[in-house]
């Protein structure tokens, strides 16, 4: 399956990386590698065969790079709305259907696990902290074992919807006619770095509704990703009218296939994991050192 062929390209290019920088990449960070103030699915770019797409970013003085709204493409007129193969299943049939044309094609059919590669003590009632967006893990640090641990999940490109309930201490998203997951989104929009002080232009640092995350984060625009029993996936498949009226949410991962939903283990494997799989076993595959033993349906 070309999905699990993709998440198999994401997990060794997250090794990958660890072990050229230390640390898995964040989801957002002052600097990891060259880049400064990038989303996740930009510091994989070296690591999948796209270091030409990581050096088309804004030149930062002194060295490295910063990917911003502005930030001119090569084929695209930005590099936002560059198509990375790697990052689209064939199988998304909501690919180029977001209300919000501006980033097309930079859409993502996969997003990377907050509890992994964030703070895992993150809490959907504090304070929004960008430091949470940066969890400098380990693969040694993934105490639950990495071939029990969930790295990276197929999520819709493109969820304007909103689920029926969620269970405290999360607080359910508003429906967002652009909500989805684009590859570039959680950066800035113009400027540069000065010492460690980001641009002063803003956009979606260090996420917001079309962030390619699930399982944790609140975003600058209050969009939050499930922590929980309101993380386990809602769609599995062909569903309804994909509109606001809808039950896809940004908040949780999400799966183009009927009955099933492709994932990569923090160890580098694939697998298919059962719509039928319970909420508490899918949340704890998604912790790193919740000490959780997975159910028997996993």
């Amino acid at each position: 399956m070309s999905c699990q062929n993709n998440l198999k390209q994401l997990g060794l290019a997250a090794h990958n990386a660890h072990d050229t920088l230390g640390t898995l990449p964040p989801l957002a960070a002052f600097r990891y590698g060259n880049a400064y103030y990038a989303p996740h699915f930009f510091h994989l770019l070296p690591f999948i065969e796209q270091q030409n797409v990581a050096n088309a970013a804004t030149p930062v003085t002194g060295g490295g790079v910063i990917p911003l709204w502005e930030t001119p493409g090569r084929g695209t007129q930005y590099l936002r709305q560059t198509r990375i193969k790697t990052y689209i299943c064939p199988s998304d049939f909501t690919v180029a259907t977001n209300a919000a044309i501006d980033w097309t094609p930079g859409e993502a059919s996969y997003a990377a696990n907050f509890q992994v590669f964030g703070n895992s003590n993150f809490s959907p009632t504090a304070a929004r902290n960008n430091n949470d967006w940066d969890g400098k893990t380990t693969l040694v640090g993934i105490t639950d074992g990495t071939a029990n641990t969930i790295m990276y999940a197929e999520k819709l490109s493109y969820c304007p919807g909103r689920v029926a309930s969620v269970v405290g201490p999360n607080v359910r998203n508003n429906t967002q006619s652009a909500g989805g997951s684009w590859w570039m989104r959680g950066i800035y929009r113009a400027g540069t770095v000065t010492g460690t002080t980001p641009p002063t232009s803003t956009d979606s640092y260090p996420g917001d509704r079309v962030s390619a995350v699930f399982a944790g984060g609140r975003g600058t625009d209050d969009t939050r990703w499930y922590i929980g029993a309101s993380a386990k996936p809602t769609i599995f498949g062909a569903f309804g009218a994909n509109t606001t009226a809808g039950i896809c949410d940004r908040g949780q991962a999400s799966s183009p296939h009927s009955g099933v939903i492709c994932v990569t283990m923090a160890d580098g494997s694939t697998r298919s994991v059962s719509s039928s799989v319970d909420a508490v076993t899918w949340w704890a595959a998604c912790t790193k050192t919740g000490g959780e033993v997975l159910g028997s349906n996993w």
